[in-house]
């Protein structure tokens, strides 16, 4: 058995609960969320990654940051901006605009995206993806640092 959930970071109570068989793959949960409207932001890892729910997001104005799974395939369309940082340093590294391909009835389509590379202070680098073109890559590492946090919270 899983349990699924959705948190409101406002809020002391989860907004949406759903569990499941433990065999359902995770990235089938995200269509069961019902509850998000535009403008709303969802943040979540990387076994979430499902093309066609984020290209429904972002039709309807729903934006989301996840890390970018490690055999995903995609298409760099323009390098935004790269920053070379010393081994010590951490911070973004690249900003890149990229085309994600999904199916939608059979028919192939493109999602466009920004794809942030960062490094955290431990060394780790990360790829996060979002749909959100008006924050700054600093805003989407530190919104996906803040997902770790409610998790924690969430565990005790």
């Amino acid at each position: 058995m899983k349990v699924h959930m959705l948190t409101d970071v406002h809020a002391d109570y989860a907004k949406f609960v759903k569990m499941s068989d433990a065999r359902m793959h995770d990235k089938k949960f995200l269509k069961y969320i019902n509850c998000l409207t535009a403008g709303c932001m969802i943040v979540f890892d990387k076994v979430y990654n499902f093309y066609l729910q984020f290209a429904k997001w972002t039709q309807e104005g729903i934006f989301f940051v996840c890390c970018l799974k490690d055999n995903a395939k995609y298409e760099v369309i323009e390098t935004l901006s790269e920053q070379e940082l010393s081994e010590k340093q951490s911070g973004v590294m690249k900003v890149e605009h990229i085309h994600l391909q999904y199916k939608e009835d059979k028919k192939q389509q493109t999602l466009c995206l920004c794809k942030v590379t960062y490094r955290d202070e431990k060394g780790r680098i990360y790829q996060f993806i979002t749909n959100h073109w008006e924050i700054t890559p600093e805003e989407v590492a530190l919104i996906y640092k803040y997902r770790w946090t409610i998790e924690l919270v969430l565990r005790n």
